[in-house]
């Protein structure tokens, strides 16, 4: 099976740059927040391990597509010459600057730009970065998003994301409000990619990490992320956030909701 095969089987349908940059706006103070931060220390030393570098590694220019918050670029920052981090979102990009700033890391640029639609001619990024760095990021999200990363790369890659996710309360809302739910929510994603790889001549090394957790929100919280993220899918009726505030409510102690995830994430590193 050729290339052809597998990105057709990646394909999903074409997103809203609006909606998602609304969405990711939304989440950004979550993502910035203190908990988050703490397991990403502990998962940056794995990925430097992961990758064969180390802090006493020093890479020239590392890109890091979907930054979020920014905490993978200040980290790199201390071990490159220049970080360029992109992202779609400008709320995200304001918590990654500030942070950046409050670090002291004056090596990290900023670009609030669609990775599919970055233009590599316009920005001089044509193999430019000797790290090409897409942590769980919706950025890279086909094909020619994963080609165009290969080729602003000249030496080192890695890629990751979800291979599996079950959420317990947004898998069965899906059920009431879409009829269904999606046993791949996240697609083909990487068994697709790792199979454009293959078909390129890269074989990527590969590790797997399980996680379990739970997060406590407040109902009004909660109902406004569920709306944002079934927003996505469908446009959503009255009755439809009757059903979704109804159902959140009905999982509220308290006036608070705990919703468990449980997840695979795939890591791929492989080299140009």
């Amino acid at each position: 099976m050729d290339i052809n095969f597998f990105s057709n089987l990646w394909s999903i349908s074409k997103k809203s740059y609006d909606m998602e940059e609304k969405f990711w706006d939304e989440r950004a103070e979550e993502f910035n927040s203190k908990d988050i931060e703490e397991k990403e220390s502990r998962d940056f030393i794995s990925i430097l391990e992961f990758i064969e570098a180390s802090k006493n590694n020093k890479f020239k220019n590392v890109l890091d597509i979907g930054c979020g918050t920014g905490f993978y670029s200040r980290k790199f920052s201390e071990i490159s010459e220049c970080v360029t981090a992109v992202d779609i979102s400008e709320n995200m990009l304001k918590y990654a600057k500030k942070n950046s700033k409050e670090k002291c890391r004056n090596n990290v640029k900023f670009v609030k730009k669609a990775w599919p639609d970055l233009s590599l001619g316009e920005f001089k990024w044509k193999e430019k970065f000797d790290l090409v760095f897409a942590s769980m990021t919706p950025a890279v999200d086909s094909c020619e998003d994963l080609i165009k990363m290969i080729d602003c790369g000249t030496n080192l890659y890695f890629l990751s994301g979800f291979v599996e996710r079950k959420d317990s309360l947004k898998n069965e809302i899906s059920e009431i409000i879409l009829g269904c739910h999606n046993d791949k929510p996240y697609g083909n994603k990487m068994y697709s990619a790792l199979n454009i790889l293959w078909n390129m001549g890269y074989y990527p090394k590969i590790s797997y990490v399980d996680s379990d957790w739970s997060k406590s929100q407040p109902v009004d919280q909660f109902y406004k992320k569920s709306l944002l993220n079934f927003g996505r899918k469908k446009s959503l009726t009255e009755e439809d956030k009757v059903l979704i505030r109804d159902y959140i409510e009905s999982k509220a102690v308290n006036g608070i909701v705990e919703e468990k995830v449980t997840s695979k994430v795939a890591w791929f590193c492989w080299k140009k």
